[in-house]
């Protein structure tokens, strides 16, 4: 018999059907483990068993996946491959039954998506409260596109993520998290001034801790047929509003941000005419189907606890 299966493989690849993926999946455990003590614990199996199968799993494939170094396993190069994408599927797998469970699972990571937008810093509030709430949760924060985001939750790769424009998707929920004003600012004896006389004379200011912006700025200029002579950037917005309160620059803020600077704020500062005004918001999306998976669950709560959240 096993001369059969040996000259069945000769020369051939095993097809899908033929690899015994629970096997997969107690490799996976014992590369997570680092040993098949612990893993057979975790799996509530013996260690003798365990090894079986992780012995006919090398043999199925004709690779080593593990060098024996004492009591320890450590994985081999073919290992480490097999073990990081067996990882990802399974983890994928175990999210798409999430979906369709009736009992949230919750056992993978968490999987968020961000699309960079003025908003991030109110994301990043959003998460931590999502895991001052759940301290031991494993999370992945991704930088996405719009069309990655998109397609990625459609594929379950992310669980949910936050953009700053709504999805063209129609099975995505779409959830405002805050919602805010971004202008162009300059000191008080500025005022009445028009935007394009300014900027022939002062520098535009820009926030590099807002990555979104200069790009904004830059499409509301071109839109409106303006172009700033100069532009001083600062990881600072307190440095920024404090340059407009001198007169010697053109900032260009989001309206929450000028206001959480207290008295150095929006009281000291005007928009000068013929300014654009762009809306600044930030939008939490997930799939509709799994609007009942444990992650999913979980921010929906966060969100109807935040004092922005409108669900």
């Amino acid at each position: 018999m096993e001369k059969t299966k040996r000259q069945i493989r000769t020369g051939e690849r095993l097809r899908g059907n033929q690899i015994n993926w629970n096997q997969v999946y107690y490799f996976s455990e014992i590369g997570a483990a680092g040993s098949i003590k612990d893993a057979a614990e975790k799996l509530g199996l013996s260690p003798s068993t365990l090894s079986q199968h992780l012995a006919q799993l090398e043999d199925d494939l004709e690779v080593r996946l593990f060098h024996r170094q004492h009591r320890r396993l450590l994985l081999t190069e073919e290992g480490s491959r097999l073990f990081l994408q067996a990882k990802t599927m399974f983890e994928a797998g175990q999210r798409l039954i999430d979906v369709v469970s009736p009992v949230p699972l919750g056992c993978y990571p968490v999987s968020v998506a961000l699309v960079p937008s003025p908003s991030i810093h109110t994301a990043n509030a959003v998460l931590g409260q999502y895991l001052a709430e759940r301290p031991l949760t494993n999370m992945k924060m991704l930088r996405a596109d719009y069309n990655e985001l998109e397609r990625g939750l459609a594929e379950a790769r992310f669980d949910f993520g936050f953009s700053d424009r709504l999805p063209e998707r129609k099975d995505l929920v779409t959830h405002c998290i805050s919602q805010s004003q971004i202008r162009f600012y300059v000191a008080e004896r500025w005022e009445g001034e028009p935007l394009s006389k300014l900027l022939k004379r002062l520098p535009l200011l820009i926030c590099n801790a807002e990555p979104a912006h200069r790009s904004l700025a830059e499409q509301a200029l071109i839109d409106a047929e303006m172009a700033p002579s100069a532009v001083v950037s600062s990881e600072y917005p307190s440095a920024l509003v404090d340059l407009c309160r001198q007169g010697v620059g053109v900032g260009f803020l989001s309206e929450a941000s000028v206001r959480s600077l207290g008295n150095q704020g929006l009281s000291a500062l005007r928009t000068p005419r013929e300014a654009p005004r762009l809306q600044d918001s930030l939008f939490a999306l997930w799939t509709r189907e799994a609007s009942n998976t444990a992650a999913v669950l979980h921010l929906r709560q966060v969100l109807a606890e935040s004092p922005s959240g409108t669900a």
